[in-house]
């Protein structure tokens, strides 16, 4: 698998090589531009996920526990009959 993904990267690379040193250069900013992004977006989400607080989340109430007697098909019909009463 790493293999395929290598020889195919290496092809990408080769054609976008092709037409010499200027290709090579664009190609190169290119890829640094790429990876300089990457580097921005892990550190703004590693800054987010550790401000982040870690909320227990409640378990899910007992299936047929709950108070409602009736199901609601569509929230236009919810609405409408919430309307009239």
């Amino acid at each position: 698998m790493w293999l395929a993904r290598r020889r195919t990267v290496d092809e990408a690379v080769t054609r976008l090589t092709h037409y010499g040193p200027a290709a090579n250069e664009r190609v190169h900013t290119h890829l640094a531009a790429l990876q300089e992004l990457l580097t921005l977006e892990s550190e703004a989400f590693a800054a987010l996920a550790s401000a982040a607080p870690e909320v227990p989340q409640l378990p899910l109430p007992p299936f047929g526990m709950t108070d409602v007697t009736e199901t609601v098909i569509s929230l236009t019909e919810e609405r409408s009959r919430r309307q009239c009463t």
